[in-house]
């Protein structure tokens, strides 16, 4: 997708060779975040953890396994949605990215929103409610606060705050709630089994 002369790849391109902020000196590979062009569905996290900065691609560990399963039991697969972060960088032993880091950062999620376009945005923990929420910007989202709603983002587009697929993995009670968050996102993206529109 472009828009204005801008497109995905540039995105990426630049934000593999970002030196926007510290992380640059201490990540392996940044991660822009990979997926649907065009998809109707944009799912945003907090930042890389280790695997995803050893393989520059977003979700790749254990998380991200748990985030294929929740995805598969909707129907779909990551090719039917864009997987992104605030953080294009893992900051150092995992560690919540800084305001400075995600300030850095934030154009990046910024053109990728507008590039792509999606009707509904799932934003997954605290740190992409707080980037993304129009009450909590700058502040430390409540994800439950927050989530079982939906807000408005942009026009003609809409926000779901969910928990962050780690803390749903490792918490069961937080495992129906996150299921139900994306539940309502695929159905308010207006998306069926395999991709397609419902």
């Amino acid at each position: 997708m472009t828009a204005g002369g801008d497109s995905l790849q540039r995105v990426a391109d630049e934000v593999r060779s970002c030196p926007r902020c510290r992380l640059a000196q201490t990540r392996t590979h940044a991660v822009p975040g990979e997926g649907n062009a065009a998809a109707r569905l944009m799912l945003v996290g907090e930042a890389p953890g280790r695997t995803e900065d050893e393989l520059g691609r977003p979700f790749q560990g254990m998380a991200g396994r748990f985030l294929n399963s929740a995805l598969a039991g909707v129907g779909l697969t990551r090719d039917d949605v864009f997987v992104t972060s605030v953080n294009k960088c893992r900051p150092p032993n995992n560690r919540n990215p800084r305001r400075d880091e995600m300030a850095a950062c934030a154009s990046y999620l910024d053109r990728q929103l507008r590039l792509i376009s999606p009707r509904v945005v799932l934003a997954m923990g605290g740190t992409a409610a707080s980037r993304l929420h129009p009450e909590a910007v700058g502040g430390n989202a409540n994800v439950t606060e927050f989530r079982g709603q939906v807000h408005p983002l942009g026009p003609e587009q809409a926000l779901i705050v969910t928990y962050h697929p780690a803390a749903a993995m490792r918490f069961p009670a937080r495992r129906q709630p996150f299921t139900d968050d994306l539940e309502q996102a695929v159905a308010l993206a207006g998306l069926s089994p395999g991709g397609g529109l419902s």
